[in-house]
């Protein structure tokens, strides 16, 4: 992470993602006890990460290094399937946030980090100039928030839907606790 920036640890409550047309941005929501972190992501940007959620294989719930990757990302999709089904997207976002640390407007994202401590993947969103925000997700959170990016980028007309996303999973709001 460049000096000049820092990031503030978002140990988050709620997060929400809405797409908003006439940004043409989707907008990342995140509240902890009255404070609210707000970053924008552009088009590329999402669809950068939405690759990368993709392509990369990151710890599970049930990680075990004698696995074979083929049986690690398989444990990965059975995990992912069972924590969209458990998670809370009914719940509407609490939005009566009193500060907002990276002020009401929030920050455009213009580089994402990600890293990995233990099972904690740490989504690390920085601006061009001043203080970023980090979102350190368990993996249940880390499948939810996948989700809702897939949901929100395919509302947006980013992405289109896959058939096995319109199984069992409520359309919105979507927001995860």
């Amino acid at each position: 992470m460049n000096a000049s920036k820092s990031a503030n640890t978002v140990p988050q409550n709620q997060i929400n993602l809405s797409y908003n047309a006439a940004e043409d941005r989707i907008l990342i929501r995140a509240n902890e006890k009255g404070k609210e972190y707000r970053a924008w992501w552009t088009r590329r940007l999402a669809l950068q990460m939405s690759k990368l959620f993709d392509e990369h294989t990151f710890p599970t719930e049930n990680s075990a290094s004698h696995l074979q990757p083929e049986q690690r990302q398989s444990l990965g999709d059975i995990e992912k399937h069972g924590a969209v089904q458990q998670a809370d997207f009914a719940t509407p976002y609490q939005a009566e946030a009193s500060d907002y640390p990276l002020g009401e407007a929030g920050i455009l994202v213009q580089r994402i980090d990600i890293k990995t401590l233990d099972k904690l993947v740490q989504i690390i969103m920085l601006p061009a100039k001043g203080e970023g925000m980090t979102l350190s997700l368990p993996p249940s959170q880390r499948y939810s928030f996948e989700h809702m990016l897939h949901k929100v980028m395919v509302a947006a007309e980013w992405l289109s839907a896959k058939p096995a996303d319109s199984v069992g999973t409520a359309e919105k709001p979507l927001q995860a606790h």
